[in-house]
């Protein structure tokens, strides 16, 4: 097998996600038995299913059955690894993983009464029917997490494992070394005080008896939510940002908070439930509309900023002193040497036309979830070339990496089937 074909089967990157469908129960043919766990014909025609959404083939090509066969077999003996091994999973863990993965299903059929008619039972009947898979999943991934997430590769690894596939390595795409310098567009005072009394007369309106999810189904700006009265899941410390987790962390079940001002806007929370080190919560966003005026200021301080540039000053100084990417503004707006594909349709365009050191004019671009005007420098462009170790080691490096943990996990496997029954029936 080509080398280019076993990094992008990586069994790394391969996950069995819990799917929302029909349950009724039909005599199944098994295709394989591991331990205490069967596949079952169907199970693997829904993981196919899966994958033919995301890639194009062939379902019904028998040697991609058998590899998608294979990769389920290799989780089931992972896990029935882990059982051994007493791997175990925190229930707060399973529960977060769980209500996040009925979320996304959720958004995707546009409503809770839809998922519901789909999947044939209720969002309750959902959290116990799939609970078990979920923690299974979670068990399989911490045990791959343990064996081969701390795995490195020497020089002398990448050196050898350069000879023996440069040949069959992929050709590097186009990269761009890019820096800017970006600003926020400032919110008048008019329209920052009237958010906040917009925000501060519904919760007074809350105060009074009035119905928080049907407020936030009427009037927060947070369309994501809004939809279901503000609901945004079980989620543990790290999710929102610093003010707004502070504020739900500190309050207990059926508690309303003040009303919390962030980077978004102006919020208004409750906490439903608390399990452990994570919380339910409901919120009511009210964004902080800015103005023509206010872009204006930007674009225009912006131009100045770029012209100082173009008659000598350093732009590495200037980002310092004027950029408000906090990402990149103490490394003088350094983005890095970035593949073209992976850059924003927003960056694609500005740099398409830019030579070497060219600055453009202040572009609009998408920046922390909000709206910033940035000027863009284009230090470097490297064109598609095979790789080199000298132009492109940490690439290769990665590539390495992979390789070793696909060779220590394919003995690991082999391991595991001399102590594990399976057997397969395809």
């Amino acid at each position: 097998m080509r080398l280019k074909t076993l990094l992008l089967l990586c069994p790394f990157l391969f996950a069995s996600n819990v799917s929302f469908g029909q349950t009724e129960k039909v005599l199944d043919k098994i295709d394989a038995v591991v331990g205490n766990e069967i596949i079952t014909a169907s199970e693997l025609q829904l993981q196919l299913l899966r994958i033919g959404m995301r890639q194009k083939i062939d379902m019904n090509d028998p040697s991609v059955r058998r590899r998608v066969l294979d990769e389920m077999l290799n989780r089931k003996l992972i896990l029935a690894q882990a059982v051994l091994d007493s791997v175990n999973v925190p229930e707060e863990q399973v529960t977060a993983q769980l209500d996040q993965q009925i979320k996304m299903f959720e958004q995707n059929y546009g409503s809770i009464q839809k998922l519901e008619q789909a999947a044939g039972m209720t969002i309750a009947q959902m959290k116990r029917e799939y609970r078990e898979d979920i923690r299974k999943n979670l068990m399989v991934e911490s045990l791959q997490r343990e064996k081969f997430g701390s795995i490195t590769v020497s020089n002398r690894e990448v050196q050898e494992f350069f000879q023996t596939y440069k040949d069959s390595l992929p050709q590097v795409p186009e990269q761009v070394e890019l820096r800017q310098i970006a600003l926020f567009p400032r919110v008048m005072e008019s329209f920052h005080d009237a958010a906040k009394k917009r925000a501060k007369d519904l919760l007074d309106s809350i105060k009074s008896g009035a119905d928080f999810s049907e407020l936030a189904k009427k009037y927060s700006d947070d369309i994501g939510s809004a939809k279901n009265g503000g609901d945004l899941g079980l989620a543990r410390r790290g999710v929102f940002v610093k003010a707004f987790e502070e504020a739900a962390f500190g309050l207990q079940e059926g508690q309303v908070s003040d009303v919390i001002e962030t980077q978004f806007g102006f919020h208004i929370i409750k906490v439903n439930e608390r399990k452990g080190e994570a919380v339910r919560a409901q919120h009511i966003l009210i964004r902080v509309t800015k103005t023509g005026e206010s872009d204006s200021t930007v674009i225009i301080k912006l131009q100045e900023i770029r012209k100082r540039i173009l008659v000598g000053e350093d732009f590495a100084i200037l980002a310092k002193e004027y950029s408000e990417d906090e990402a990149t503004k103490n490394y003088g707006g350094d983005l890095g040497l970035i593949e073209v594909q992976q850059l924003s349709a927003e960056m694609q365009t500005i740099q398409q036309n830019l030579r070497t050191n060219d600055i453009c004019e202040p572009a609009k671009v998408s920046l922390d979830k909000e709206y910033a005007y940035s000027i863009v420098q284009l230090v470097k462009r490297v064109h598609p070339h095979s790789a080199t170790l000298a132009n492109d080691y940490q690439r290769i490096a990665g590539y390495a990496r992979v390789f070793k943990q696909n060779k220590l996990y394919n003995d690991w496997l082999e391991e595991i089937k001399n102590n594990v029954y399976w057997k397969v029936s395809l």
